[in-house]
């Protein structure tokens, strides 16, 4: 079969043709942007499952607080209602408590959308379960769930309203992340003396020890990331660096301030990971089936999509275009990723050298350079989405096929989508591993779900292909890698952040959006706006170039 300099074969130039009558229709247009729109939503609402946006303020100061305070005032009566034997009031004034003020209020939505879907979902079932101990008569679970919720709502909605609960007030933990989370803590502490004992290079150090040293290595950011949300984990590395940025710049107060913030985050993440009621009774409640299937089904969902996406694009980029033969060196490319990932998952996390501000610098470096290859690409797939241009290829060129520097592109693009994902995917289920025991069947059950799902959307990208004409097409496929440039691109630079390479600026009441790579920093926006500046100003100028040929023809 013979193909023309841009890799159409010349048997196809007739459904190209045909497909470029069609491509002109309004219909045909409205299905690009569909499809497109699926992509966009597909990321977009994983994000809003995964990863919640920036702190709101409330519309009032304290709104949120006398909300809970509300509630509980409702549950408190229902608590003694239950004790005198009155059931039906108790019940009454649980459901008040539950749907007129948690969820009637908006108080539900907030706490899910602004500090973690995780601390939703547990006090809708706390409510749920203290109903049921109010009909069996069981009064010390009807005191229990009663503390429990109170006490979490009132340090959600003090967080809600710019407050929050400082950490000395707060229960931690007897389990294993309640210890990481103390030794974090301890060494913030340290720090913060260090710092205000005229030693800011050692207070930046110990910072770097808590970070480096237990944040992420013992798993704790992982988990965090797989149990609570993406946007939480942003949350705290800002922390962490907007800690230094201070030290730095000798701002005493700032340093002092910001500890003060962090330490609240650790408790609470680390109450959620050990599944700590916050009774003090020194319990934890060991992780279930369920979590571990969940927390192993997000990794690879979250990890996995980003790549899929890119891949699954290239791979129907080539069939469209007839060059279904030279998709296995696409293959080729996202497998060999695959084992070097492996490998630098192994390298991470036996030689601590590379753990650190290494890793962080490893995986930055190769999401920009993914970055690079995505804009090129992109591009160059824009580039045929002229029919013109397309035709004149075609009836000028009868016996060429793709060129080997564009399909060893196509093919590194695979390569850097998927080792930028890989080596990570790995090292996140060693604490899921490790938190289910000698009990692993959830843990290969949430992942073989997982990738059954990445199938899926992989099919569905190939199907929806073939029903969309080749013009269109083209301009779907480069669109959704130039949005996957722009993820890529914030999440390089924030892994740079993270690495001391680049400064960090926040910006206040900006959202975070992880999975899209959106964090409320300046550095972040403003190189996804360079990005982006590059993008259109490359489009910009095929554009002219194709109409100059078409006026020339």
């Amino acid at each position: 079969m013979a193909f023309d300099d841009w890799g159409v074969s010349v048997g196809s130039s007739a459904r190209l043709r045909r497909s470029e009558t069609l491509a002109g229709a309004p219909g045909s247009w409205a299905r690009t942007l569909g499809i497109l729109a699926i992509f966009t939503f597909l990321l977009a609402g994983l994000t809003t499952v995964v990863a919640p946006g920036a702190h709101a303020a409330p519309a009032d100061e304290g709104e949120w607080t006398a909300i809970a305070d509300d509630v509980a005032t409702q549950l408190n009566d229902a608590r003694d209602a239950a004790a005198n034997g009155d059931t039906e009031t108790a019940l009454d004034l649980v459901k008040k408590a539950r749907y007129e003020l948690f969820a009637g209020k908006g108080l539900e939505e907030q706490i899910a959308s602004q500090i973690s879907g995780a601390d939703a979902s547990k006090a809708d079932m706390d409510f749920g379960l203290l109903a049921q101990a109010i009909k069996k008569g069981e009064t010390a679970d009807v005191e229990k769930y009663v503390e429990t919720l109170t006490t979490q709502l009132s340090q959600d909605a003090a967080e809600l309203d710019g407050g929050g609960v400082a950490a000395d007030d707060m229960k931690i933990s007897p389990g294993k992340w309640g210890q990481t989370a103390t030794t974090m803590i301890g060494l913030l502490d340290q720090a913060l003396e260090t710092y205000n004992g005229g030693d800011p290079q050692g207070g930046k150090d110990l910072v770097n020890e808590a970070y480096y040293g237990h944040y992420e290595t013992t798993g704790f950011e992982k988990m965090t990331m797989a149990r609570v949300s993406g946007g939480r984990v942003a949350t705290v590395e800002l922390e962490f660096a907007l800690i230094k940025k201070a030290m730095n710049e000798g701002k005493d107060d700032e340093v002092a301030t910001r500890i003060a913030e962090l330490k609240p985050y650790l408790i609470e993440d680390a109450n959620t990971l050990d599944g700590f009621d916050g009774t003090g009774e020194g319990k934890v409640a060991p992780a279930s089936g369920w979590t571990i299937f969940f927390a192993s089904l997000m990794v690879i969902l979250r990890e996995g999509i980003e790549a899929m996406l890119v891949v699954a694009a290239v791979i129907a980029y080539l069939v469209k275009a007839g060059h279904k033969d030279k998709t296995k060196v696409v293959w080729a490319g996202a497998a060999a990723a695959i084992v070097i990932s492996i490998l630098l998952a192994i390298a991470i996390k036996q030689l601590t050298g590379l753990a650190g501000k290494s890793q962080e610098l490893i995986e930055g470096i190769t999401a920009l350079v993914a970055v690079a290859m995505l804009v090129y690409v992109s591009n160059w797939m824009l580039g045929k989405s002229d029919a013109a241009a397309w035709d004149k290829f075609i009836k000028d060129k009868t016996d060429t096929s793709l060129s080997r520097g564009s399909l060893l592109s196509l093919a590194f693009v695979a390569f850097l989508a998927v080792v930028r994902e890989g080596a990570e995917t790995i090292l996140f289920y060693q604490p899921i591993l490790a938190m289910a025991d000698d009990d692993t069947s959830m843990v290969w059950l949430g992942l073989g779900l997982g990738l059954v799902i990445l199938v899926i959307v992989y099919a569905l990208i190939r199907i929806l292909s073939l029903r969309i004409p080749l013009r269109p097409f083209f301009l779907a496929t480069s669109l959704l890698l130039a949005l996957m440039a722009l993820t890529f691109t914030g999440s390089g630079i924030g892994e740079l952040q993270e690495a001391d390479v680049i400064s960090v600026t926040p910006i206040e009441g900006f959202p975070t959006i992880d999975l899209l790579g959106i964090y409320p920093q300046v550095e972040n926006l403003t190189a996804q706006a360079l990005v982006l500046a590059l993008m259109i100003a490359l489009f910009i100028f095929g554009y002219r170039r194709q109409r100059r040929a078409r006026e020339a023809q």
